[in-house]
C-alpha cells in the first residue's frame, strides 16, 4: 500500500523550474498530462491494495475473497470501467457542445464552459459512487474526449481555456 501512494508524483516543482528555465507552455502541458493519469493509477492501485488489506485483516470491506486474479479483475473494473463511463460523459458533451455551437451570444458562451464544469463533475461521480469505478479515470477520459473532438464546437475557445487555465492553478495551490 506505501508503493501505491508514494507511486504519484507532483508536476508543481517540474512545471516552475520548466517555467523559470524558459521551456515551451506545451512541454508543462504533456506533464500535468501524465501526472493525471499516474494520480488515476496510484488511485486505483490504492484501492486494490487497501481492499486487500482489509481482507487480510478479517474486516468486511464488501469485496469477499480476494487473490491475485480477482486483484487483476478489479484493477480492470476501476480503471477500464472509468474509462469507458468518462468515454460516454464525453461524447454526450461533445454532442451537446455541437448543439450550441454558434447558437449562443457572447454573453452566453459561459454556458459551454458550465457544462464542462458539469460534465466532469458527473463522470466522476457516477463512476466513482454509483458504479463503484474509478471517478478520476473517468474525469481523465471525459476530457480527452471533450478535447479532442468538441474543441471545434467551443464558440469562444480562449473563455473556455483562460478557465481551466485559472481553475487548473487555483486547484493546483490547494
Amino acid at each position: 500500500m506505501n508503493v501505491a501512494i508514494l507511486a504519484g508524483t507532483d508536476p508543481i516543482a517540474v512545471q516552475s523550474l520548466l517555467n523559470s528555465a524558459g521551456a515551451p507552455s506545451r512541454l508543462n502541458m504533456h506533464i500535468s498530462g501524465e501526472s493525471l493519469l499516474n494520480d488515476g493509477s496510484v488511485v486505483v492501485l490504492f484501492n486494490i491494495f487497501s481492499s486487500l488489506f482489509f481482507y487480510e485483516l478479517g474486516i468486511p470491506a464488501g469485496y469477499g475473497s480476494f487473490n491475485v486474479g480477482e486483484g487483476f479483475a478489479y484493477f480492470f473494473r476501476l480503471s477500464l470501467g472509468g474509462c469507458a463511463i468518462g468515454l460516454a460523459f464525453g461524447l454526450c458533451t461533445v454532442m451537446m457542445l455541437k448543439f450550441l455551437n454558434r447558437r449562443l451570444s457572447d454573453e452566453e458562451n459561459v454556458i459551454q464552459v458550465v457544462l464542462t464544469v458539469s460534465a466532469a463533475y458527473l463522470a466522476y461521480f457516477t463512476s466513482e459512487i454509483l458504479c463503484l469505478c474509478s471517478g478520476i479515470m473517468a474525469t481523465i477520459c471525459c476530457g480527452i474526449v471533450v478535447k479532442v473532438l468538441g474543441g471545434t464546437f467551443v464558440n469562444n475557445y480562449k473563455l473556455t481555456l483562460h478557465f481551466w487555465q485559472v481553475a487548473a492553478e487555483l486547484l493546483n495551490t490547494l
